[in-house]
């Protein structure tokens, strides 16, 4: 089945929006792609009509196929971030950036053999599951950590540009060690690499942490 790009973007966002609310609506997918709801009205028309999602009292969902679909697509870019990342050594924020390009042209067994390439990684660079392994992703954000108590980062749980930068520049990655110091209003005070440093809370909301 032949996609517009467009389109199998709005496959992936109600995936993504799905694990971690059971279901998308049309203010979610407003919100994702900032454009207006007519513009996603025709879009999930289009999907319905092909039968890739369902619409139901305003919850959509994937169909299966439309999950196979998805799930094909962030297999593709999760594994173009490592490999541009692992093996190319570009930053997280150009590699976020070509990924969204690549996954649309990749062919599967391209994929395929960049996954053996990089010995089948579980996770993207930010620490989300690549489609097709049994992993399990448990923490909670930085922002609930309890103070003067190591954790380990285990996931960028959104993977906009401004989080990405801000999480790459101070080393806030999976496997990293960090501890919580202060928690203000507006702002953590974090220890990382032996050095202190202080983020927004905005930040604190996206890191996934674990003991």
């Amino acid at each position: 089945m032949e996609l517009s790009e467009p389109l199998e973007n709005y496959l992936k966002e109600i995936y993504e929006i799905e694990l971690l609310k059971g279901y998308a609506r049309v203010s979610d997918l407003i919100l994702a792609f900032n454009v207006s709801p007519g513009t996603v009205s025709k879009a999930l028309e289009k999907l319905e009509k092909i039968g890739l999602i369902e619409r139901d009292n305003k919850k959509i969902k994937l169909t299966a196929e439309g999950k196979k679909i998805a799930e094909k697509l962030i297999r593709a870019h999760r594994l173009s971030e490592r490999l541009l990342t692992d093996i190319i050594g570009l930053d997280w924020i150009r590699a976020h950036q070509l990924a969204h390009r690549l996954e649309h042209i990749w062919p599967e067994d391209v994929v395929d053999k960049i996954d053996e390439l990089l010995g089948k990684p579980l996770t993207c660079p930010h620490g989300h599951p690549i489609p097709g392994r049994e992993v399990k992703v448990n923490g909670i954000k930085l922002s609930e950590a309890e103070c003067n108590k190591k954790y380990k980062v285990i996931m960028i749980i959104r993977e906009e540009e401004w989080i990405l930068s801000m999480a790459d520049e101070l080393n806030i990655k999976p496997g990293v060690e960090i501890k919580l110091i202060k928690k203000n209003e507006n702002d953590f005070v974090i220890e990382i690499d032996n050095k202190k440093e202080s983020i927004p809370k905005a930040l604190a909301e996206e890191v996934l942490v674990s003991e």
